[in-house]
């Protein structure tokens, strides 16, 4: 069951597009929405030192919940709603990152999942620098689906998974109750860097055991034979670029500070470049 879907926004453009797609899953599904701002208070720096002030805060949160609720008004009349024909709180948050923001929120609400926006970046940003998107998936423990700019929401009829298969047997119930939530389609994507072809004759009883176990029958494989030089999210573009996909779905393992820097994640490199709705668990 998805029963409350938490919303952050900063006011941008692929924020507003991400509470569209939102509000529209959420009309279709019967969920209730927390549309949540995060906001910090900056340091002043004075002769005694540096200073938080606490009427600088209020008067910060405020503004928020009046640019919150304007924002969301004004994205319901532009898709001829009105605002009552769904469950829905505001949330505005002090925290030093959005993710912290919105443990707190989760937490409250006992949230199901985080819907959001994702900016996108290049170069040694996308390195460095990292994303709102990219630092709540590495830190929330709940599902986390991003939405890029112009994508639209039009119901999941199409799931991708991506697998390593190693944590196949814990990851494909969650998977699978996901997809039934929408009577989807699931394609299940394994990339193998060192298996042959045919090793995998095994696959087949595989998926074959969780239809039964799970009582649903719309799954089908797809495996690539790859190099160990290969990027993962290529490799993993050019199968997706052939299935008509409407959610993908990853399982991304926390990864320690040093290893964010100096490995690449195909989760956070797919959050910025894949142009439809990546769903990002925790292994």
């Amino acid at each position: 069951m998805m029963n409350t879907i938490i919303v952050p926004t900063d006011f941008s453009l692929n924020a507003e597009n991400a509470i569209r797609y939102a509000i529209q899953l959420a009309r279709q599904r019967n969920i209730k929405i927390v549309y949540a701002h995060i906001y910090s208070t900056p340091i002043i720096t004075s002769e005694a030192g540096l200073v938080y002030v606490d009427s600088l805060s209020e008067s910060i949160k405020q503004k928020a919940e009046r640019t919150l609720s304007e924002n969301i008004d004004k994205i319901y009349n532009s898709l001829g709603m009105n605002r009552n024909l769904l469950l829905s709180e505001f949330e505005v948050v002090e925290a030093l990152t959005i993710s912290s923001g919105l443990e707190k929120i989760i937490k409250k609400y006992k949230a199901d999942i985080v819907i959001m926006g994702t900016h996108g970046a290049t170069g040694l940003k996308k390195i460095f620098l990292g994303s709102n998107a990219v630092d709540v998936i590495e830190n929330i423990d709940i599902p986390v689906l991003t939405v890029p700019g112009n994508s639209s929401y039009n119901n999941f009829s199409s799931i991708a998974y991506a697998s390593d298969f190693k944590d196949i047997d814990t990851e494909m119930g969650a998977v699978i109750d996901f997809a039934k939530l929408f009577e989807a389609n699931l394609n299940v994507i394994h990339i193998d860097y060192s298996k042959s072809i045919k090793d995998f004759d095994n696959i087949s009883p595989i998926l074959q055991k969780w239809q039964k176990q799970k009582d649903y029958d719309k799954i089908n494989f797809h495996f690539l034979q790859s190099g160990k030089d290969s990027k993962p999210a290529e490799q993993l573009r050019s199968i997706l670029e052939n299935i008509n996909t409407d959610l993908l779905i990853m399982f991304h393992k926390q990864r320690s500070f040093w290893q964010s820097i100096f490995e690449k994640s195909t989760t956070a490199e797919l959050v910025y470049e894949w142009k439809s709705p990546i769903l990002s668990m925790h292994k």
